[in-house]
């Protein structure tokens, strides 16, 4: 059986942008106060920019791929077993290159999780 995050991953991997944001809203719900608030709501809105992306809407993409990133910089680099470093480096590259002009042909990023790690954190600077 896998966690919401773990299926959350699952959805955002396979472009199912709105569907890994419920899950990951499911798990974030009832400890919106806890530790893991911050990452969970850096998930959901991370995947509400690459739907916004995928709409073109440029605004909703750009206010929601740098409201996530800032979230999951404070869990850098790995947090629960998902490598945080490679997505925010991802999503500051689609912010620099949604700031040109014209439409930018991006690809959407994937989310890696470390294999062996139990879902503990581990944060390094």
């Amino acid at each position: 059986m896998t966690s919401g995050l773990e299926r959350g991953i699952e959805l955002f991997n396979s472009g199912q942008y709105w569907e890994a944001h419920e899950v990951w809203e499911a798990e974030w719900t009832p400890d919106r106060q806890g530790p893991d608030s911050g990452f969970y709501k850096g998930l959901i809105q991370v995947a509400a920019g690459c739907l916004h992306y995928r709409r073109r809407n440029r605004r909703g993409a750009v206010n929601k791929w740098r409201s996530g990133a800032a979230y999951l910089r404070l869990y850098m680099s790995v947090h629960r077993g998902v490598r945080l470093e490679e997505l925010v480096q991802a999503v500051d590259g689609y912010l620099e290159a949604m700031s040109g002009q014209g439409w930018p042909e991006l690809t959407m990023p994937l989310i890696s999780m470390n294999t062996g790690e139990s879902g503990g954190r581990r944060r390094t600077r």
